[in-house]
């Protein structure tokens, strides 16, 4: 009976914790504050068509809250009153493009998964592909990849399935991004091979020749044009992965390593002591040429280990000294890093950005958003010409709550210019 006992009790306590996860929004859907974004100084125009996403705890102890989007419009939550496929996207942004793709294509979109990573699209066609996994998300060996190209202009719609090479050597695999160049299909992915030697994720770029509807290349993206002697890839992250569909014609891979305790170095005084250093390798969608992205030399490499904005091929880069803030932009056609002109800032100022930002470029204008708040503490905005090197605008984003609201957080991980 004793056993039995306990199981009530985990039953209920997991009941319990359910319910406190449903009903406290309701509670505290009316202490939820309005954000909005002040102008200090600058061009207000530049802010006009910004939103800015995250997530809103309104519980910290339980972690719990919701998706929010702060725009010129107001402030928007959109949990729990967006529908549950809404919720599967990684962003706002996610959701109302996918919607979109949803009402535009209704037939086509119909069973397809509802992430942005699987899809492509230009002024032509959508393109879609994904790889069949067993109930429990593992590959089997009859593994696919499932392509659908949707003919804008004629509606037709090519549809093939090609099986996933080397499936059994994987017991995990996702679709990272999708590509479309030279009329073939690029399919980026991300798994885990069981025959891996040091326990690490393959990032695979499959070429799938569309009229002949075969996997025509596979290639392994080249970790080792990082110098790793003596040190462990920690992380592989694909830089492009975004909230829009559209052709990128390089790829971008940032590769984390770690660095044995006795090379740690402490780079201010005021910031943490970093434990891993970093590299960057582009990949041409349309050549299928990898090359190291080297510029550690130039930056150092804490600021490859920053956020990095990406427009037009080009890649913006940021360090910090004790009165300056320098952008650097770097070609990836050309293969050419410059620096623009220093921008001079205050003490307040440089504190803001060292601290974590949500960073993204708009129209040749570099923005700087503070991504961590706590009550009461307002989260700074910075604008930055990347042409002139000037600061074009500087504000806040700031939050109006009910008194009886407990200590809330609030989470910036997008900045995102609506067209």
């Amino acid at each position: 009976m004793k056993r039995y006992g306990k199981l009530v009790i985990i039953v209920g306590l997991a009941i319990l914790s359910i319910g406190i996860y449903y009903i406290q929004p309701i509670f505290t859907a009316e202490k939820r504050p309005e954000f909005t974004v002040s102008a200090k100084s600058g061009d207000k125009t530049l802010i006009e068509n910004m939103s800015l996403e995250g997530y809103y705890y309104e519980n910290n102890f339980y972690g719990m809250g919701t998706e929010v989007e702060i725009a010129k419009e107001g402030t928007t939550y959109y949990y729990p009153t967006q529908p549950y496929l809404n919720q599967l996207q990684d962003s706002v942004s996610g959701n109302e493009k996918m919607i979109q793709l949803q009402k535009d294509y209704r037939s086509f979109m119909r069973g397809k998964e509802p992430y942005l990573v699987n899809y492509f699209e230009d002024d032509s066609i959508l393109a879609y592909a994904e790889i069949t996994l067993d109930s429990l998300s593992a590959v089997t060996e009859d593994s696919e990849f499932l392509i659908e190209v949707l003919d804008k202009k004629t509606n037709d719609v090519l549809s093939f399935s090609v099986d996933f090479p080397k499936a059994t050597d994987y017991a995990s695999v996702y679709v990272e991004d999708v590509q479309v160049a030279n009329n073939k299909l690029m399919v980026v992915t991300n798994g885990y091979s069981i025959n891996s030697e040091n326990g690490q994720d393959e990032q695979h770029l499959y070429s799938i020749d569309l009229p002949n509807e075969k996997i025509e290349k596979d290639e392994k993206i080249q970790l080792d044009l990082i110098d790793a002697k003596d040190k462990q890839i920690q992380y592989v992250e694909l830089m492009n992965t975004g909230n829009d569909i559209y052709s990128s014609k390089t790829l971008v891979y940032r590769v984390t390593l770690d660095v044995p305790q006795a090379e740690m170095e402490v780079y201010d005084e005021n910031e943490m002591i970093t434990q891993s250093v970093f590299g960057l390798i582009g990949v041409n969608i349309e050549t299928g040429e990898q090359f190291l992205i080297d510029v550690s030399d130039e930056l150092g490499n804490p600021a490859l280990g920053n956020k990095i904005a990406m427009e037009n091929s080009i890649l913006y880069f940021y360090k910090m000294n004790d009165t300056t803030l320098s952008i650097y932009s770097y070609s990836l056609e050309q293969k050419e890093l410059v620096e623009v002109e220093s921008v001079e800032l205050s003490a307040e100022q440089l504190k803001a950005l060292k601290t974590e930002v949500a960073v993204q470029v708009n129209d040749g204008i570099i923005f700087f958003v503070e991504s961590s708040k706590v009550k009461d503490k307002a989260m700074q905005i910075m604008a930055i010409d990347t042409n002139s090197g000037e600061l074009v605008f500087e504000g806040a984003i700031e939050g109006e709550v009910n008194q009886s609201a407990k200590r809330d957080e609030l989470y910036l991980s997008e900045v995102l210019f609506k067209q």
